[in-house]
Formats: C-alpha cells, sequence, structure tokens
C-alpha cells in the first residue's frame, strides 16, 4: 500500500492547484459586478450561501461562452452579503465574500508592505539598514539621506517608484479612515516624505542616486557586487538632477502629504508644501530645459536599458503636459493659486491635441496619444509612466473644474481613453485591458529596459495589431501588449482611472471594467493566481536574486510587478515576480476609488 502511494505521487502533474473557476479570489461589494471566468463544458452554474456548514442555493445562472477554452457567469444580481460558494457539475469554487467592507483586511495588509520596507528604522524587515547614507556637496555641505522605502526585491529606493507608490497611499489615507489604523499610515507617509524633502536642493532640484554602494569596481566585482553584504553599505548620491519624471511626481506626494497633515500636524503640512513649491519654481524655470535624461551611474545587475524608461519626457511631450496638469492640480487643491489652476488648462488644451482622434468603436486605436507632436512613437507606450498620467489628467482637472471653458475636450478624451478601455476589455475571457501601445516599428520597448525572467526568456511579444492612425503625413499601424513589463501597475491605474471616469459620466460600463481589473490581480486570470503575497491562493515564488543576504523575504500585501506563465516555471523561481511598491500604493488606491461606490 506504501509503495502505491508513492508510485502514485510521483505520477502526479508536477503542477500547482488550480481551481476551474477563476475569479476575485476575496470577494465583492454588494452593489458591484461579479463575473467568474469558467473552464469546463458546463453551462449552467449555482451560488450557495454558506452558514452553520449549511449550503443553501440563492443564485442560478448561465455560462456563456467566450471561445473554446473559457466560459463567463454572472452573478452580479445577488447583493447580499454573506459567505458563498460557486458549484457546477463539474466542481466547487473556493469560498469568498460579498460584503460591504470586502477589501477592508486586504488594505490593511497592503499598508503592512509600506512599514516592512522602511530604510534607516527598526520597524523594516531587516533593520536599521543604510543609516549613514549622505552626500558631501561641492560646497563642503554634508546632508544626511536616510530613511524612505525600498521599492522593491531589493534595497533600491528609487525616487520614480517609490514616490509612485507613496501617492497610492496617501490617495487611501486622505479618501479612507479605517478603524484600525492608530497612526500607522501617517508614519509611513511622513517616514517617506521626509527623506525626498532631503533630497531637494536649495534650487529646487532633487539629488540623483542610483544605488550603487561607495566603493564599487566593475573590474573588481565582476557580475552584480560578488559580495553579499556590498549592497548594505552607504551608498552614493549625485549632486546632479533626478529625472524629470521624479520631479513631478514628487510634487504630487508632497501636495497630497499637505493636505493629510493639515489638520493634525500644521508643521509637517507646511514642509510639504513648501517643499512642492521649490520644486514646482524649479520645473517652470530651469527643469522646462530636461531631456534625454541618462543614469549617472547604472547598477550592475539587469538595469542597462533604463534610460528609455525616461524618454518619453521633453518639453511638448504628452508625458510631461499630463505630469504637469497633475502636480497643478494637487498643488491647486492645497493652495487655491491661480497660476496652477493656468497651468492644469495650458497641459491639458496642449495635451488634448496630442490625442488620435476618431471613432474608438471601429478604430480603438483613435484613443492613444503621441508623444508629442514630431514624433513617431505614442505616449502608450511607456509604462509605468502614461497611465498614470495622462488618462488620471483629464479626470483630475475634471473633478476639480467641471465647467471650464475646455472641460468638454477634456471630456471627450477622457472618454475616448474609457471606451477603448471597455471595448478591448471584452476581447479576452479575463476582461483585462492592454498593458501597453506602440506604432508599428516604433517600440522603445521592443527589448526590455530592466531584466526580468519572463522577457529575457520570452522575447516574442504578444501583441494585437489593432488600427491605423493618420499623423504627419503618413499612417502608422497600432499594437497593443497584454503584457508588457510592469504590467500590474497598469491595470490598477486604469481601474483608478475609470472609477474616476464613471463617477464624472455615470457610466455604470466603466466601474464594471475597473473591477474585472481588480478581479485580474485578485485571482481571476489564466493561472488562477493572486498577485499580492498573503491575499488569495497560488502567488508565484518571488523574486530574490541573489544580490544580498539576507534576501528580502516573503512580505505581506506585497503585489508582484506582474505574472505570466514563465512565472511559474521551476527555472524562474527567485529570477522572476518582483514586488514593487507602485502597485501596492496603487492598488491601495484602487480600494479607495470602488468602495467609493
Amino acid at each position: 500500500m506504501i509503495l502505491i502511494r508513492i508510485r502514485r505521487y510521483k505520477n502526479m502533474e508536477r503542477e500547482r492547484y488550480k481551481s476551474r473557476f477563476m475569479m476575485n479570489q476575496v470577494g465583492f461589494l454588494p452593489t458591484a459586478s461579479k463575473l467568474f471566468t469558467y473552464c469546463g463544458v458546463s453551462k449552467k452554474f449555482q451560488v450557495n450561501r454558506l452558514q452553520d456548514l449549511v449550503l443553501t442555493p440563492v443564485f442560478e445562472g448561465v455560462i456563456h461562452t467566450c471561445d473554446d477554452t473559457y466560459g463567463i457567469g454572472d452573478f452580479t444580481e445577488l447583493t447580499e452579503e454573506g459567505i458563498y460558494r460557486i458549484s457546477t457539475e463539474e466542481g466547487n469554487s473556493r469560498c469568498f465574500i460579498i460584503g460591504r467592507n470586502a477589501y477592508g483586511t486586504t488594505a490593511r495588509v497592503l499598508t503592512g508592505y509600506f512599514t516592512w520596507q522602511r530604510c534607516g528604522d527598526d520597524l523594516g524587515w531587516n533593520g536599521r539598514c543604510h543609516s549613514d547614507d549622505e552626500i558631501i556637496f561641492h560646497s563642503g555641505e554634508r546632508r544626511r539621506l536616510a530613511g524612505g522605502h525600498h521599492q522593491s526585491s531589493d534595497l533600491r529606493k528609487w525616487a520614480y517608484g517609490t514616490s509612485i507608490g507613496i501617492e497610492g497611499l496617501a490617495e487611501y489615507a486622505l479618501t479612507e479612515h479605517p478603524l484600525w489604523d492608530k497612526g500607522g499610515l501617517a508614519e509611513d507617509l511622513w517616514h517617506s516624505v521626509k527623506y525626498y524633502l532631503s533630497l531637494i536642493t536649495k534650487e529646487g532640484w532633487m539629488l540623483d542616486c542610483t544605488w550603487v554602494p561607495e566603493g564599487y569596481d566593475k573590474s573588481k566585482a565582476g557580475i552584480g557586487y560578488g559580495d553579499y553584504e556590498f549592497s548594505w553599505k552607504r551608498r552614493q548620491y549625485f549632486e546632479s538632477p533626478d529625472n524629470e519624471h521624479t520631479h513631478w511626481q514628487v510634487i504630487k506626494v508632497l501636495s497630497l502629504a499637505a493636505r493629510y497633515f493639515a489638520e493634525t500636524d500644521r508643521e509637517k503640512s507646511e514642509k510639504c508644501l513648501e517643499g512642492a513649491e521649490r520644486i514646482w519654481n524649479y520645473m517652470e524655470t530651469e527643469g522646462r530645459q530636461m531631456h534625454d535624461y541618462d543614469l549617472p551611474l547604472y547598477p550592475p545587475l539587469g538595469h542597462d536599458g533604463m534610460k528609455k524608461m525616461y524618454q518619453g519626457f521633453y518639453e511638448g511631450s504628452a508625458l510631461r503636459h499630463a505630469s504637469r496638469a497633475i502636480a497643478a492640480c494637487r498643488l491647486y487643491l492645497v493652495k487655491k493659486d491661480d497660476r496652477y489652476k493656468k497651468a492644469v488648462f495650458e497641459a491639458l488644451d496642449a495635451l488634448c491635441r496630442l490625442q488620435a482622434e476618431g471613432d474608438v468603436q471601429s478604430n480603438p486605436a483613435s484613443a492613444c496619444f503621441w508623444e508629442s507632436p514630431e514624433s513617431s512613437r505614442l505616449a502608450n507606450n511607456y509604462y509605468y509612466f502614461f497611465n498614470i498620467n495622462v488618462p488620471m489628467a483629464f479626470a483630475d482637472a475634471l473633478e476639480i473644474w467641471p465647467d471650464a471653458e475646455s472641460a468638454h475636450c477634456w471630456m471627450e478624451c477622457m472618454c475616448r481613453i474609457a471606451e477603448q478601455h471597455v471595448l478591448m476589455s471584452g476581447h479576452n475571457p479575463f476582461g483585462r485591458v492592454p498593458a501597453t501601445w506602440h506604432t508599428a516599428g516604433h517600440d522603445i520597448f521592443a527589448e526590455s529596459a530592466i531584466f526580468s525572467f519572463s522577457t529575457e526568456t520570452c522575447p516574442v511579444k504578444q501583441q494585437n495589431m489593432l488600427g491605423k492612425i493618420a499623423h504627419k503625413g503618413g499612417i502608422y499601424e497600432i499594437a497593443c501588449e497584454d503584457y508588457s513589463f510592469c504590467y500590474n501597475l497598469d491595470l490598477l491605474a486604469t481601474g483608478v482611472f475609470l472609477c474616476k471616469a464613471a463617477k464624472l459620466t455615470g457610466c455604470s460600463r466603466y466601474r464594471e471594467t475597473a473591477q474585472r481589473q481588480m478581479d485580474w490581480l485578485l485571482g481571476a486570470n489564466q493561472f488562477d493566481a493572486s498577485s499580492v503575497e498573503g491575499v488569495g491562493y497560488n502567488q508565484p515564488h518571488r523574486g530574490v536574486f541573489g544580490e544580498f543576504f539576507p534576501p528580502v523575504p516573503q512580505i505581506p500585501g506585497a503585489v508582484f510587478t506582474g505574472i505570466t506563465e514563465e512565472s511559474f516555471q521551476e527555472e524562474a523561481f527567485g529570477y522572476d515576480c518582483e514586488y514593487d511598491m507602485t502597485m501596492v500604493g496603487w492598488m491601495l488606491y484602487l480600494i479607495a476609488q470602488v468602495q467609493m461606490e
């Protein structure tokens, strides 16, 4: 009997358990859209309510065929709070909830990530690390630069990325007031904000750093640092401006923090506003000349192409217009200064002129934006930066100035983007939207900018040709991609944007599509895998990379950059699926928007 069991075990497929019900593994708000994707032959399903160990049928529905593999079930009509399980003749789903605070515990777990990732603090996962980081200016001034947060599965705390995550945390903190928060949100926000303040020079630009420790010598280290301990040493800072995105993004964060602390700590609020305005004044003068940024020193592993990430920021570009508009919106909400209002209107009117235009239903590409008037590239090509800026700029401005003279133009642009998202979400059984778009032959990320096992081992991109648009007297074919690097941020930002668009227009389809992006990250995907560590099931092995020891531990609330088939291959273990604070913060932002329903 024992031998038979061993033999039977050896013959089993070496594959994690996958449910045939691919759905949000946490649950749903009562009035939310409630869909699941099904892999099987059953045509009918039943939802059962679990109470006192008894399953009671409460809803029956039909599974509508999508393709040869998947179908979709819809039980949106079910709104009563409770614990539920779906069944077909082929099996049962996991249990999930319908409740008014369905994502409360998820949000609580997510916020913990920021505490675990503190740098220079006893509460960080490896204690008070990098507490001696500093810079000595050419003038002789010595400035301490400890603090902030590590961004991902390494010890780097890129200001361009951590500030995206902190923006999401701040938006959540301003909207939600959870009973479990006893000051932790404020502490993590301030821990990051005071670090950003330390990076601002008297001229208003922000110091640069690429997280390479002092004393690094590539000729001696070889691949990487060649030493587990080296990454824990003091890092080199540079007396030169960081990239343009970082400056706009930190203005947003400091302005949000100024609002957050306004009623509880006036001194902190004023420091945040002063820092934001100092950067703004620089960006409106000398900073306007920023372009073609390059890293002053490249980290040794996996960052060789990073310069490409920032190529979309320059005078007249869509990314600059949108970033400037949002930064000005955030400042205006703190300090009702007409110069910020004027800047928003100028930037958005210029941004409107960069949209391709046309009928989205017949040509989805018509909602895309050119990188600039003379560029052959699309602004939509930039992961990290497009979706958190361009669509959001219109929504944020419309929330503040719905009756502005140009509001109808902003609304048209916003609705084209939203309609494109809804249309594209219907092209696949999971309801997800594409991550990026690019003109054929002009994909700036044809080769990845940052190492990922998935992109390195599967270089053939999954893309669809979706329309043609005219520009500069020519016709460009447009392609979209489902899985670009860090696509989870694109999905989350799309969800936030669609929630805002739904509120501004009253269109329920926008909110339904936003829900599908949330569902994807929480398990409604072909991998039956949650992208959140400690929430849901079947998470892939996290990236650890072997650059330092001890490695980043499993952190509850961490969100992966994105998952693909390659993420679950044994060869990928340790090389793929990096944590990223940007996704953690924007998942909190999306939860806050969804719970406004």
